[in-house]
């Protein structure tokens, strides 16, 4: 592979990072269409079969996440939110914007209790950060309908509403592409592999039943992060705790990096838990 080349494949994954951001900072479906423009671009005749296979996953968990029905449940609830706190006189729980939160939150609900039925340990890895992200979102919804209720109720307190609802909307715009980013973030590991290139992956999440919260793939190794809250007699600013783990399993010992008073650390440490 000529070093052209190796550049113009470094830039595709490149690309594909970038749109994986734009989609966890905002999802949306034309965020997730960037998503696929990007995948599309990668040549597969010089992939191996992992990589192609990673490809194709990604592909299609983007496609479903496209398609996905909650899209238009959440337009739904802007609309009619909209239309409430404009038009408020004269509302009743009978209100067309109680009823688009109600179907919103019930399906985020549904998506919680799914069962996973996929049988590969790859989905069964993931399964539980995405039910996490689902019920979060599930959460924030009764939360934005205590708000909505209450506001129809003569409440005056706008801000509140607004604020629930902003933060409703917004988890559900990330659990939406959820597993899609995380079929997306394995194909680009595998794609940098499988093209000779220096491994550089975006954070994954992990399963809520173990110690780790999020890692990443960097050249052969796999790095497992955590978030050490502050100890009693330890670093007033918590830690972050890591392990490397090779190709072959083994595992070094674990390290901890003390976040301290920077405020640029913390606030790095802070993004990569929103992220996941």
């Amino acid at each position: 592979m000529n070093s052209s080349t190796r550049t113009d494949l470094h830039n595709l994954i490149t690309a594909a990072q970038s749109a994986v951001r734009d989609a966890e900072t905002y999802g949306s479906p034309d965020t997730l269409r960037g998503v696929d423009k990007a995948l599309c671009e990668f040549p597969v005749t010089d992939m191996d079969t992992a990589a192609d296979r990673g490809l194709h996953a990604a592909l299609r968990a983007v496609g479903n996440a496209e398609d996905a029905e909650e899209w238009t449940l959440l337009t739904d609830v802007e609309h009619q939110v909209s239309r409430l706190l404009h038009e408020p006189d004269g509302a009743t729980l009978e209100h067309p914007a109680v009823r688009a939160v109600v179907l919103l939150t019930s399906q985020c609900g549904s998506r919680y209790g799914e069962k996973v039925y996929d049988p590969t340990e790859r989905r069964r890895w993931y399964a539980s950060p995405v039910r996490r992200a689902w019920n979060r979102a599930y959460l924030l919804g009764l939360e934005a309908l205590r708000e909505l209720t209450s506001a129809i109720g003569g409440s005056d307190n706008g801000r509140a509403l607004d604020k629930a609802m902003v933060k409703f909307l917004a988890s559900v715009r990330r659990a939406i592409p959820y597993t899609a980013l995380i079929e997306t973030r394995r194909a680009l590991v595998e794609a940098a592999r499988t093209y000779g290139l220096f491994v550089i992956g975006m954070r994954q999440p992990m399963p809520v039943d173990g110690r780790w919260e999020w890692a990443r793939r960097i050249g052969a190794a796999t790095f497992l992060f955590e978030m050490e809250p502050p100890m009693p007699g330890g670093d007033p600013y918590g830690a972050v705790a890591v392990r490397r783990v090779a190709e072959d399993g083994t595992a070094s010992p674990v390290r901890y990096i003390p976040l301290g008073p920077d405020e640029t650390r913390r606030r790095a440490a802070a993004e990569a838990l929103y992220r996941i």
